[in-house]
């Protein structure tokens, strides 16, 4: 007993297993570069412009922290006080740009990875770090309210919208990077992954053409925007007005595309439609010089070319994309409810309160629902002439047949092969005789056959009498394989009758067939 109790003391015991890191040093730089590089860039740009309007206007540096922080919010779309003053109306452009950063940035790391808990790493770290960002900014901006009277957002809508910015440009980026790696193309119906490229190209059009109108606008008003301009006193205001109608700008050409859908656009009292048109207080910004000081007019009907040319585009694009009319409708449905949804979200995003001047908003409800309609609508009809006079992408033509010419012969399967296995058996032949000139000669063809003999059948082999002529002919043999089926306790005697004028060599009878 003392023995065993001694064997088990002394039994090894094995090292316990170690785990494997939940991250490698590589995934955890990857992952930090992920989260805060954007934001880091985007804090150093903000600072840089912060500095630099402080210092050209002569002012003091003190509220540099709360300036900085109060820019990371508009950035992002979060509502700021002022002094008391309401200003959710803020500019839309630095948000596209970021959310293009991000999604590139995102869309490079995406690329290089292959499995999804690394795809949701990234996708965490890039929505975690600019909101760990935002908490810095809250804090910053609750010290800094009494030295610049900017009073700090509400932390939930700071961290709604940044999370909201962040998360669609990180998904964006993820999907894109993944599509192949994750084989999410075999997943997806056909017919709604050819759906994506028409619904860009009509949303293009869209704001391409409430670009044409804005711009169009702007040369008809072009005194009232100069005079605006000159109300900068001085060189260092004209610059300031000329940033911020730039940064403005997407904010109205969203607004004039939902104008030529058929809904309104609002500036506190002042608004304008297809139909009417109400006079208001507007702020000096040069760029809202482009809101029409009358009536409306008959003309401005012209600006419905707009969705109606992006729905027949849209229409055909999804005809030619995809199988028969039944797909090409769903997928004019689908995309028109995307975009419906993209422009509800837009018209939100555009709008807000402006202090003293009211409420600036795109009507989005409306907005959204008349580019669904037209789009639907329209693109409806579309899709359904295209598919009808032959659009689709699987009405081509059939591959035309060649017709053969009764001199040209044809060849079975067992002819070709029959005709490999000759020229097999020709090439040690044409190689001894590769040597030797040849002898053009006249002779006449003998007909014979081949067949093809069991192995334990034995053929006799007749040899061709020679011919006593002067004359020497070559004897051309013309010979096609049959399949003979003969009994095994027979033999089978196959002459080949035929005259020749020379011996003929006698070859042995391949017996591998």
């Amino acid at each position: 007993m003392s023995a065993l109790l001694n064997h088990e003391r002394r039994r090894p015991r094995h090292p316990a297993q170690q785990r494997p890191p939940l991250l490698t040093p590589a995934q955890s730089r990857m992952l930090v570069r992920v989260g805060f590089q954007v934001p880091g860039l985007l804090i150093a740009i903000i600072a840089s412009l912060v500095l630099v309007t402080l210092v050209s206007a002569n002012s003091e540096l003190t509220g540099t922290l709360g300036a900085i922080a109060g820019m990371w919010f508009a950035v992002h779309q979060v509502p700021l006080s002022i002094s008391g003053t309401s200003l959710g109306v803020v500019p839309l452009l630095p948000t596209i740009v970021l959310m293009v950063v991000v999604a590139r940035s995102v869309y490079r790391v995406s690329t290089e990875v292959s499995t999804r808990r690394e795809l949701g790493s990234i996708f965490a770290a890039a929505v975690l770090g600019p909101l760990l960002v935002t908490a810095v900014a809250l804090a910053v901006a609750t010290d800094a309210s009494a030295a610049i009277g900017l009073s700090s957002p509400n932390a939930f809508h700071a961290f709604a919208w940044v999370a909201g910015v962040h998360a669609t440009a990180a998904a964006i980026g993820v999907v894109t990077g993944s599509w192949d790696s994750l084989g999410l193309a075999p997943r997806v119906p056909i017919w709604v992954g050819e759906v994506v490229r028409p619904t860009m190209r009509a949303a293009m059009v869209l704001i391409a053409g409430g670009a044409a109108i804005t711009l169009a606008a702007m040369v008809a008003s072009w005194s009232t925007m100069e005079m605006l301009l000159d109300a900068g006193n001085g060189f260092v205001g004209f610059l300031g007005l000329t940033v911020l109608s730039i940064l403005y700008l997407p904010n109205v050409v969203l607004g004039t595309s939902a104008v030529s859908v058929g809904s309104a656009a609002h500036v506190g009292e002042a608004s304008v439609s297809l139909f009417h048109t109400a006079a208001g207080p507007l702020p000096p910004l040069p760029v809202l010089a482009v809101l029409p000081e009358g009536s409306a007019q008959t003309a401005w009907f012209l600006m419905l070319v707009v969705p109606i040319t992006a729905a027949v585009m849209f229409g055909r694009d999804c005809a030619r994309r995809t199988v028969d009319v039944h797909h090409a409708m769903s997928s004019v449905w689908l995309g028109a409810a995307v975009l419906g949804i993209l422009a509800a979200v837009g018209g939100v995003a555009a709008g807000g309160n402006l202090g003293t001047f009211g409420t600036v908003e795109v009507t989005a409800w409306s907005f959204g629902l008349l580019a669904f309609a037209w789009l639907a609508v329209v693109g409806s009809l579309a899709a359904a002439v295209t598919a009808w006079r032959g659009g689709s992408k699987h009405d081509e033509p059939l591959p035309v047949k060649t017709e053969r010419s009764s001199e040209q012969p044809v060849l079975t399967p067992r002819a070709q092969s029959a005709d490999a296995q000759s020229a097999d058996a020709q090439q040690p032949a044409d190689a001894q005789s590769a040597d030797v000139p040849p002898v053009v000669q006249e002779g006449h063809a003998l007909d014979a056959e081949i067949i093809d003999v069991p192995e334990d059948v034995d053929v006799p082999t007749i040899a061709p009498e020679p011919d006593t002529t002067a004359s020497a002919a070559v004897d051309v043999v013309e010979a096609e394989v049959v399949d003979l089926a003969v009994p095994p306790t027979s033999d089978v005697e196959e002459p080949v009758e035929g005259k020749s004028t020379e011996d003929l060599p006698v070859e042995p009878v391949d017996r591998s067939d």
